[in-house]
């Protein structure tokens, strides 16, 4: 799981085009990462062989007081729950819910492995 991760993110039925992208670096049992509006990060963990289910604090970083993003009206702290299904070592597939909005489709790609070369020192 170690490792750079692209996401793709957006209402179930959209075309793969109409889907926001973000960053996520995991490691361990935690991940964090962001996009141009939202900083994540939480605690992940892997279910029997192929389920992996996290809750992530979002932090609200960009837009005005009243943008409105896939996950509804954006309080400045908020949290996401997510499953997905690994659909190949480097591909997981499922949902992120919020509650009070219809849950996410969400889309993980492995974009580079973590080497010693790209440890933040």
């Amino acid at each position: 799981m170690a490792g750079l991760w692209t996401l793709r993110f957006g209402l179930f039925g959209c075309r793969d085009d109409e889907t926001q992208g973000g960053i996520l670096h995991v490691e361990g049992n935690r991940m964090a990462g962001g996009d141009s509006q939202l900083i994540f990060h939480g605690e992940f963990a892997i279910d029997g062989p192929t389920t992996l289910t996290a809750s992530l604090q979002v932090v609200r970083h960009g837009g005005g007081l009243d943008y409105r993003g896939v996950f509804g009206p954006l309080a400045p702290l908020f949290r996401l729950e997510v499953a997905a299904e690994a659909i190949g070592p480097d591909l997981f597939e499922g949902r992120i819910g919020r509650t009070g909005v219809p849950a996410l489709r969400v889309v993980m790609r492995r974009f580079e492995a973590i080497t010693e070369r790209s440890r933040i020192v």
